[in-house]
């Protein structure tokens, strides 16, 4: 089975990449490198002994998603690519909006074309209200406070429809805080360009004397 991940240059991407490998997948990256770097394919390909093909793309731009799609042949997508940083979105929510639900409005549209219906989504758990209980699990309200999380649920939603609507769809979605770690090897991890918008890369950073402390 050969798998199409979006955003596959960056932290979670990038870490996946070897999880499917060691698998037995065959992967193909699409990223337009906004965030993240591709030094960390690179690495990638240094710690499975092979490089993996990839695709410098927007996910938004339909035809260059078409001929991916038309050289690759994928069997599923696992959807990585989008902005994520809370406080930014709050700043510029038209731009969150922009980018994060028409990235998936193509991904979609493009994946029904080639008969490709199975996606994982890399949502998140800003989705959840504050909880009256701790820890929080997947029976906990939904609701969120900025626009980032208002994407990732109404693409929640979009995705679930889809599902109903045609049942040869296969969803699964992805919620989670603050993942923190990198590979043994040490050869790839979390590095932002910027001052960073998670939590523990910008603890790292402080801990590397890059950052004055945190707030």
């Amino acid at each position: 089975m050969k798998i199409l991940l979006t955003g596959g240059a960056g932290y979670i991407g990038s870490h996946t990449i070897i999880e499917l490998d060691k698998a037995g997948y065959s992967v193909v990256v699409v990223d337009n490198l906004y965030n993240s770097n591709p030094k960390a394919l690179e690495r990638v390909g240094e710690i499975i002994g092979k490089q993996i093909p990839f695709y410098k793309a927007d996910i938004r731009d339909a035809e260059a998603l078409t001929k991916v799609f038309e050289a690759e042949k994928p069997d599923a997508v696992i959807h990585f690519a989008g902005l994520k940083a809370v406080g930014e979105s709050v700043a510029k929510p038209l731009e969150y909006y922009e980018n994060n639900m028409n990235g998936v409005f193509v991904l979609c549209d493009v994946m029904r074309q080639h008969g490709c219906k199975n996606i994982i989504f890399s949502s998140s758990a800003t989705v959840y209200r504050q909880p009256a209980v701790m820890p929080i699990n997947e029976e906990a309200k939904l609701g969120t406070t900025c626009p980032y999380g208002e994407t990732k649920l109404m693409i929640e939603k979009m995705l679930t429809d889809i599902a109903a609507a045609d049942r040869e769809w296969s969803v699964a979605i992805l919620r989670y805080f603050n993942p923190v770690g990198a590979h043994p090897s040490g050869l790839i991890g979390e590095d932002p360009q910027g001052i960073p918008n998670n939590l523990f890369p910008y603890i790292t950073k402080v801990a590397q004397g890059k950052l004055p402390c945190l707030k």
